[in-house]
């Protein structure tokens, strides 16, 4: 009798040991899919945030800089104190501010270039950044 349950006490620990460690590697699994959702989903912010500012550079070139001549080609575009600002929601669509996830901040600097920074709302951090110099030509005359 003694030696049976010398084997069931082993059987035991082997099959607390194999569940030990399923445990385990099914936790390092799953914190692998959770950083691979969130690199796919910043990977996705930024190729929105590309598109977008380049869009806007697009436009600036079309209008020669001006970002007055700008804010009738971008859909949502407010003036803010010499700035342009476009308020995008969680699909990436133009929206109002209060409803806005991500913003895009059209400003000139101080050497000519326009600034197009796409970042997420309420001041959070910068996703592109794209300086933006429109040519200037020399007229004769």
């Amino acid at each position: 009798m003694r030696n049976q349950n010398s084997k069931s006490a082993l059987f035991l620990m082997e099959l607390i040991i194999a569940i030990l460690f399923f445990a385990i590697s099914s936790a390092v699994c799953v914190q692998l899919f959770v950083k691979a959702h969130l690199m796919s989903r910043d990977t996705t912010d930024l190729n929105h945030a590309v598109a977008c500012a380049e869009s806007a550079s697009a436009c600036l070139r079309a209008k020669n800089g001006a970002l007055d001549a700008v804010a009738p080609l971008l859909p949502g575009a407010e003036s803010d104190g010499g700035a342009l600002i476009v308020w995008y929601d969680a699909d990436w669509q133009p929206t109002s501010d209060d409803a806005a996830v991500y913003e895009m901040r059209l400003e000139t600097g101080a050497d000519e270039t326009v600034q197009v920074t796409v970042s997420r709302a309420g001041g959070g951090s910068a996703l592109y950044a794209l300086p933006v110099t429109c040519h200037q030509p020399l007229r004769a005359g």
